[in-house]
């Protein structure tokens, strides 16, 4: 096995018959035209240690004349459907494992997608940054629950909800824990019917403070993780709000979730794509976007991304849901406009 050091911060395996270096994605540039053609093709080797996944090429096929957007979310529900909560004119497109569409739903209601959640009972649970709701939904698009008012946001930075919130998911107990957000420094806990229980947070850069919290996810423990994104850290707290640790080495992680043998997929935008208004041009050894396997204590354990739009690298990583068989799905946002299928190699 032989691995390149990605910024000091990733290291990606180079592997099995088709490598990911330049040629290797040369190859899966290729390899993706044929499939068009109706040739059968295997994607490029990504990953590390126990975390090693094929690209599976031009997995999703969309009808013709319809082009991707921003792909800001993904779910998986317990039948294996895969959600995809985009920016385009159809806000929640439905795939099977294959990569074909079976419907869309949300046209003329969802407005500007962020963050979905497919609670145990195939609910889903959507964030909207555009109209400042959280939204309830059966699997085929039917409104189940509505927290806030359309298009009424409550003032920035105030500590109400909502003002642009980003991710929102369901504890164990079924409690709803939602951050807020891009115009808001907070978390909210909502009770399984909708009722706001309490809140916590604040800008800044201490514990408990954050600076643009982007996803949340609660162990089975039932610690909240919550991302912070900006702060380039994941915070840890109780069910109340009470602070217990946090960890960093992560670059601008966009989302939390707990793959099934208790480790963290956490994808990053990285900082060669979407800084602010007034930041300086990135560096060449700016980290770049990817996806990172870490421990609930913040041990890396593995993951992928050099920043491009190549075949199976990351370039906007946003979103991340995986499916029964441990395959997974990577949505992006900005330049990417896609989501991604990478299916898990057997290890020796």
């Amino acid at each position: 096995m032989m691995c390149d050091r990605i910024a000091g911060q990733r290291a990606v395996q180079v592997g099995g018959t088709r490598p990911w270096t330049r040629r290797g994605l040369k190859e899966e540039r290729m390899a993706t035209a044929a499939e068009r053609a109706g040739a059968v093709t295997k994607g490029a080797t990504v990953g590390y240690g126990r975390y090693v996944y094929q690209h599976v090429p031009g997995w999703a096929r969309l009808p013709k004349g319809w082009e991707w957007a921003d792909c800001a979310g993904v779910a998986v529900d317990s039948k294996d459907r895969i959600y995809v909560y985009n920016r385009g004119p159809h806000p929640m497109m439905v795939f099977d494992t294959a990569g074909n569409l079976l419907s869309t739903w949300g046209e003329g209601i969802l407005r500007t997608a962020h963050h979905v959640f497919a609670a145990p009972d195939d609910t889903l649970y959507t964030t909207d940054i555009g109209d400042h709701t959280v939204r309830k939904w059966t699997t085929d698009g039917k409104l189940l629950m509505q927290l806030g008012k359309a298009n009424e946001p409550a003032e920035a930075m105030s500590g109400k909800p909502f003002n642009r919130p980003t991710d929102v998911t369901v504890a164990p107990d079924g409690t709803l824990y939602i951050t807020d957000g891009y115009g808001n420094a907070r978390v909210h806990r909502y009770s399984a019917d909708g009722k706001h229980l309490l809140s916590w947070g604040e800008p800044g850069t201490g514990p408990g403070q954050f600076k643009a919290p982007h996803g949340v996810r609660v162990s089975p423990d039932g610690q909240v993780y919550v991302v912070d994104r900006e702060n380039f850290r994941i915070q840890v707290f109780t069910e109340d709000g009470q602070f217990i640790r946090q960890f960093m080495g992560v670059n601008r992680p966009d989302q939390v979730v707990f793959a099934p043998d208790g480790s963290l997929m956490i994808p990053e935008l990285g900082f060669r794509a979407g800084l602010g208004a007034g930041a300086p041009p990135p560096g060449p050894m700016a980290p770049p976007a990817g996806i990172k396997f870490m421990t609930p204590m913040g041990q890396w354990l593995g993951g992928w991304g050099m920043s491009t739009d190549d075949p199976a690298d990351l370039l906007c990583a946003h979103a991340v849901a995986l499916d029964s068989t441990g395959a997974l799905y990577i949505g992006e946002t900005l330049a990417a406009h896609r989501v991604q299928k990478y299916v898990p190699v057997k290890q020796p």
